[in-house]
């Protein structure tokens, strides 16, 4: 395996660690403060959003 390719494996791996992380922390979140719509709630979902659309990025561009 090259290089580039383990460094994007590894890239890959840490992304999806973090989209578990944060998935985690919005249901928690949302279960502690019994609202999806709660200001802490939504912020941790657009973080999220933003993992995910990186990880659909990565496997659209490679």
């Amino acid at each position: 395996m090259e290089h580039n390719d383990m460094s994007l494996t590894s890239q890959l791996e840490s992304l999806q660690q973090e989209i578990t992380q944060l998935r985690e922390i919005m249901y928690k979140l949302a279960k502690e403060k019994k609202s999806l719509s709660h200001p802490d709630v939504v912020e941790i979902s657009q973080q999220l959003d933003a993992k995910l659309n990186l990880h659909h990025q990565f496997f659209h561009s490679h």
